[in-house]
């Protein structure tokens, strides 16, 4: 049955299980703060989105006869229950929790850097080259949904822009905060990028791009 599946479902059913890496990781500094409530907010939110994916073979989980749909419902399922995990920590815990998971992000990033550059097939020393190792570590949708354009490609800097997070959308499922969410993902990308190279920095601001809001992102050299 695995012959029906090719590269790009392999590539984002990795993707998929970053996100559930993370919220794990999540969940074990929240339990190391605050115990069993943290096992408490998590079993509420499985309750209703199930429980993460089983570490297994992608060919032995996905739907067969409808590989598109399966793979989109799990990044929905996926982003939609880390952010309510999330939700769940800051409406329980408050600041304490804004701390730890911002510092899972930033952990975890980085530790998707290191992984990265332990791969050897990133061209770590350019720009580019990172730009091409966030595009394979970040969940953002499936392919057909993405809107980023890179408006600047050299050596030592990529600009990219993108919507203002194809994840939002399950953020407004998931109730939490997005200016939050937001900056959690920045804590990710500079762990990554510092990670997968220390001379090169990340950076985002919101722009607006023919009236719609947009990030503007930068990988670049650091000065």
């Amino acid at each position: 049955m695995s012959a029906f599946l090719g590269h790009i479902h392999y590539w984002l059913y990795h993707k998929i299980g970053r996100v559930v890496e993370r919220e794990q990781l999540i969940f074990q500094k929240a339990e190391e703060m605050c115990g069993a409530t943290a096992e408490e907010l998590q079993s509420q939110v499985w309750q209703i989105y199930g429980q993460p994916l089983p570490d297994t073979e992608l060919g032995e989980l996905i739907d067969h006869t409808n590989i598109h749909g399966w793979l989109q419902r799990q990044i929905t399922i996926a982003e939609t229950r880390e952010a309510a995990f999330i939700k769940e920590l800051l409406d329980t815990c408050g600041g304490a929790a804004q701390d730890i998971v911002l510092s899972a992000y930033a952990e975890h990033g980085k530790l998707c850097g290191e992984h990265a550059k332990a791969q050897g097939k990133y061209d770590g020393q350019r720009a580019a080259g990172i730009y091409q190792a966030v595009n394979d570590y970040v969940l953002n949708g499936m392919p057909c949904d993405q809107g980023d354009v890179v408006t600047v490609n050299e050596d030592d800097k990529v600009i990219w822009e993108g919507e203002i997070c194809l994840q939002e959308r399950n953020w407004t499922k998931a109730g939490v905060d997005k200016a939050f969410m937001k900056e959690c993902y920045q804590k990710w990308f500079v762990g990554f990028v510092k990670a997968l190279n220390p001379a090169f920095v990340y950076s985002q601001k919101a722009d607006t791009l023919k009236g719609s809001p947009v990030n503007r992102h930068q990988i670049l050299k650091e000065a």
